[in-house]
């Protein structure tokens, strides 16, 4: 009964904050904190500017392990990236190419915020590097927008962007269809990279490809083969994992 009413204060307060941003003309917003508490709050305190923030975009689909593994394969890896760090669990109201889910937003923000205490109570028990998880939402589709939005209306300073995406992302991310706008296409996304910011791109077999297949790739981007549409040869990092696509 008391884990029912304390999902219910959550969902009301997200709504409040949800309905604050929605009749706002911000870009972005943080609506709740998950700290080494694993309380979510809707009292954002960014104590220690990160140096790499870690955005896990979550707009689409709901929380699931692959999310998960996404998350904990970036921080076994994380001293590779300066710290201090923090994770920023986003949710864009509007998006590319999809749909909106059939859960409301303001549940959708819910279940991110209950994902993000039980993925810190997972690293804590793992004895693994935990960092403080932000829940925020942007009215930005594309993640160049998104990264602008977070760099003006945030908290984080001069923070670097690591995006964590799966593969199925990151053929959409280096697909030329969605800058038809720019001349040549993929100049696009220039400001994201100029700033320092990289995707952090996760491999695993499934009806995208074997691994081999998303390898081979990679290996195109990090050679040039998208050049001819305004694409730079750029290094991708990126490991493999099983994890499905259960919710969690």
């Amino acid at each position: 009964m008391a884990g029912q009413r304390s999902f219910r204060a959550l969902l009301q307060s997200l709504q409040h904050g949800l309905k604050g941003f929605q009749e706002s003309q911000a870009t972005f917003k943080i609506l709740a904190s998950v700290d080494f508490t694993l309380q979510p709050t809707t009292t954002v305190n960014v104590e220690e500017v990160p140096r790499t923030l870690f955005v896990l975009d979550s707009s689409f689909n709901p929380p699931s392990i692959a999310h998960q593994s996404l998350v904990e394969t970036a921080l076994h890896a994380s001293e590779a990236y300066a710290k201090p760090h923090r994770l920023l669990l986003l949710f864009s109201t509007m998006n590319a190419d999809k749909a909106p889910s059939a859960a409301s937003f303001d549940q959708r923000l819910t279940m991110m915020a209950i994902f993000a205490s039980d993925l810190l109570g997972k690293l804590k028990q793992d004895g693994a590097s935990v960092v403080p998880i932000d829940i925020g939402v942007t009215t930005a589709p594309y993640y160049t927008d998104k990264s602008i939005a977070i760099e003006q209306k945030g908290p984080y300073g001069q923070s670097k962007h690591v995006h964590l995406i799966g593969y199925d992302t990151l053929t959409r991310v280096f697909a030329a269809k969605y800058y038809s706008k720019f001349n040549p296409p993929f100049s696009a996304l220039d400001p994201y990279f100029n700033s320092g910011h990289e995707f952090r791109a996760t491999l695993r077999p499934d009806e995208d490809g074997n691994v081999d297949e998303q390898k081979d790739f990679l290996s195109k981007l990090e050679c040039g083969a998208l050049e001819d549409d305004g694409g730079k040869p750029m290094s991708t990092f990126y490991s493999t994992m099983g994890a499905g696509r259960e919710a969690v």
